[in-house]
């Protein structure tokens, strides 16, 4: 039997799939989510210790985490400085690798026409783009950057092995700030109402309310596109109704004021991570 522990991470892991998916389609690296999530340990850990009325401390923080002293002393430090960041966050190999394309005289002709580059030396190539990602992004596979390039639409293939470059810069899919904040508010408050439900305090019902109605075989497509629109017409009335309720009550300077709201979403099962979850986890989809 897994501990409760290794459950949990292998639901973490579950979890953090369609965040990660986000994270790479925007250009946010490992590095950076690791950031982010060391920054979010010290956070929750200093509101702990300072709902039980103690003294935060680097060596308190670094207890809670796991994380060392000089890593909560530095998290500590920043604050909530949007600007912090880990030390190796410099250019990726993405736009390093496009800025050298468009500026390195070896890979540029006469007035600064772009070249296009074989992948490997040849004779007629004296200049490839191996010569270039060794320039540029040493350390990192020329093969991986030319897959990437070639995914993301930044470079073209225009012969056998020949490349071009078509875009001088990378710039990750746009997301509004407005909408970023959506999708964080409604998955920390869907996350916050399931972790509160899972506290013994809330047994026997006493959590907060929380529904799932799915299929156990699945519905076709066409059934998909008209439960879309039940949903969407049934799921309007609902949430007037709430909100109709919410706006009476709804009144500025109440003294126990609490912020609440309902959220509902509509969800289709991404098979390929149930399937690693139910790898780790049997039950994933009892």
């Amino acid at each position: 039997m897994q501990s409760v522990k290794d459950n949990l991470l292998a639901a973490f892991r579950y979890l953090l799939k369609p965040l990660v998916r986000l994270a790479l389609k925007n250009g946010v690296s490992y590095g950076d989510f690791a950031e982010a999530l060391k920054k979010a340990y010290v956070d929750v850990a200093v509101v702990q210790i300072t709902t039980s009325k103690m003294v935060t401390t680097e060596e308190g923080v670094s207890l809670i985490t796991g994380l060392t002293a000089n890593e909560a002393r530095d998290a500590l430090q920043a604050g909530d400085n949007a600007k912090y960041r880990r030390e190796v966050q410099h250019l990726s190999p993405i736009p390093a690798i496009l800025t050298g394309w468009y500026t390195d005289p070896n890979s540029t002709g006469p007035y600064g026409v772009l070249l296009d580059l074989e992948f490997s030396r040849s004779k007629e190539s004296p200049y490839s783009f191996t010569d270039l990602a060794s320039a540029y992004c040493p350390g990192v596979s020329p093969r991986a950057l030319m897959d990437e390039l070639l995914r993301t639409e930044a470079v073209q293939e225009v012969g056998t092995g020949v490349y071009r470059a078509i875009k001088r810069s990378f710039v990750p899919e746009p997301l509004s700030a407005a909408s970023i904040l959506l999708v964080a508010r409604a998955v920390h408050n869907l996350c916050e109402t399931l972790e509160m439900n899972l506290r013994m305090s809330s047994a026997g019902g006493k959590g907060l309310i929380e529904r799932s109605i799915f299929t156990s075989h699945g519905i076709s497509k066409k059934n998909h596109t008209e439960f879309d629109k039940f949903i969407r017409e049934r799921g309007q009335i609902f949430a007037d109704d709430i909100d109709n309720w919410l706006s009476d009550r709804d009144v500025e300077g109440a003294m126990d004021a609490m912020q609440v709201g309902v959220g509902f979403y509509h969800y289709i099962v991404n098979e390929d991570d149930e399937q690693g979850l139910s790898k780790e986890l049997p039950t994933g989809r009892d």
